[in-house]
């Protein structure tokens, strides 16, 4: 995060605290500290994506990085781990929804087609082990 003005300041986590990767990139993110007046406050905790590279076809500072770089007004919490609890929750859901909807896109390759023959015809299934007059291995020794 690029410091202007004096907006923004990077912050420490507390010792023992966990931020979980940006959700909508998988970059670390940081604590950061917003503030119009850092002298006489309010100064507001924030947890951002540290992803501020562009990307893609973006154009310009304003639309530079990952969305969560500078993320919504939700993200601003008075309290530190106000801020770290709601980025963690954030995080959490926006990648169980994205789970959930990647196991309902994927059921297609799970699936056996209609016209799908399932046999154990396969390297490694009985069927095709080799024998003593198949030609594909030694013969088995004979047991009396």
């Amino acid at each position: 995060m690029k410091e202007g003005k004096e907006l923004y300041k990077k912050a420490e986590l507390p010792a023992g605290a966990h931020v979980e990767p940006c959700p909508v990139c998988g970059a670390d993110a940081e604590l950061w500290q917003y503030s119009k007046d850092f002298k006489n406050g309010p100064i507001d905790k924030v947890v951002m994506c540290a992803n501020g590279e562009r990307f893609g076809p973006q154009d310009g500072a304003v639309n530079e990085g990952c969305l969560l770089y500078m993320p919504p007004q939700d993200f601003y919490r008075g309290r530190v781990v106000e801020a770290v609890k709601f980025w963690n929750q954030y995080a959490k859901a926006l990648n169980a929804q994205r789970r959930g909807r990647n196991w309902k896109r994927a059921q297609v390759l799970r699936e056996a087609t209609p016209n799908a023959e399932l046999r154990g015809d396969g390297p490694a299934s009985p069927a095709r082990r080799p024998s003593s007059n198949d030609g594909l291995g030694a013969a088995a020794p004979e047991r009396n």
